[in-house]
């Protein structure tokens, strides 16, 4: 059965939320109300919405500040949001579009054309959301053939996510780093269990069968433009900014940004968990570990920069791994 889609509309005025009610109830959408910015946040905090109707003019909060306020929260920012406003001008506009609105109508607006924009906007949210899960499912299939990790897959895409944000990447860049970098180890489906569950160091021989994750995972990932992030992430996660890394040896920007945030978030979260070949560290260990080295890992395998944001973060990251170490979500 078609799930009904919940949109809020936010407004001052009484009679523009009974219209968009009275146009929206009839074509199968559930509404929520709010009369200003601050109780439109508020309905967010406590329901699930698909989609924001927001005026821009109004007391409390205008509908700038209430866009980016939902733009900037990882848990509402993949609600799009459609800026209705009588105020129509280009500056107006742009301020709009860079709160982080994806669409902006000015009023009186056309019924056909806002629930043409509504339908289309809510159809692009359904399909990234199913490939969204796709993606997971296929990371959660090949950690299946490694040793139990947990959440390991998912506290890596939230440190990811976290590090793109500090470093200044775009909202798309920080989305598409949290899902897909749960794809990092998916190569590892084609790696015998024998190897990945060995307790005690590997042999060369062994070692070398391991690094073929690598190109294994962009094999697995394909082509697809909108795997093209995961597909380098899973490549291009073992390099290290000195040139020592593999499966190709690049070396410093010659290794694609989201690979090397995704590396220390990946070199951090496996060095606080518990494997059969080796113990885990807690936070204060694993940081030692990466900034000071140790017969495995040295500072100089991370992009400085990243590696700079990290530290600057590290207090979150021990945070989140408490947090989601037992299954629990952010």
């Amino acid at each position: 059965m078609k799930r009904t889609h919940r949109i809020l509309c936010v407004d001052d005025e009484d009679f523009n939320l009974d219209l968009l009610e009275a146009l929206l109830r009839p074509h199968g959408y559930e509404t929520l109300t709010a009369l200003n910015g601050r109780e439109a946040l508020a309905v967010l905090a406590e329901k699930p919405v698909d989609l924001v109707l927001l005026d821009i003019n109004m007391p409390v909060m205008n509908g700038h500040e209430v866009c980016k306020k939902i733009k900037s929260d990882p848990q509402l920012a993949h609600i799009p949001v459609i800026m209705i406003t009588s105020l129509d001008s280009k500056e107006n506009k742009m301020k709009g579009m860079e709160a982080g609105a994806e669409e902006f109508l000015s009023k009186p607006f056309d019924q056909a054309e806002l629930l043409l924009r509504i339908g289309n906007i809510l159809r692009s949210a359904d399909y990234e959301n199913a490939f969204d899960y796709l993606i997971l499912a296929l990371a959660r299939a090949a950690e299946a053939n490694d040793i139990d990790t947990g959440n390991h897959i998912l506290r890596v895409g939230e440190y990811a996510a976290l590090l793109a944000r500090e470093l200044g990447q775009s909202e798309k860049f920080v989305e598409q780093i949290r899902t897909q970098a749960t794809l990092h180890d998916v190569g590892k489906v084609h790696i015998p269990s024998q190897i990945l569950k060995k307790p005690g160091r590997l042999t060369e021989e062994e070692m070398d069968e391991m690094r073929q994750h690598t190109s294994f995972g962009a094999m697995i990932i394909g082509d697809h433009p909108h795997l093209e992030f995961g597909r380098r992430i899973a490549l291009c996660h073992h390099e290290r900014w000195d040139g020592t890394g593999y499966p190709k040896g690049l070396k410093g920007e010659e290794i694609p940004l989201e690979a090397r945030i995704v590396s220390i978030c990946d070199c951090y979260d496996a060095l606080r968990n518990s494997r059969v070949y080796k113990p885990n560290y807690d936070h204060d260990g694993a940081l030692g570990i990466i900034t000071k080295g140790d017969d495995r890992m040295k500072p100089e395998h991370f992009d400085p920069q990243v590696l700079a944001a990290f530290l600057k973060l590290a207090p979150v990251f021990d945070e989140l791994y408490i947090r989601m170490k037992d299954g629990e979500k952010t």
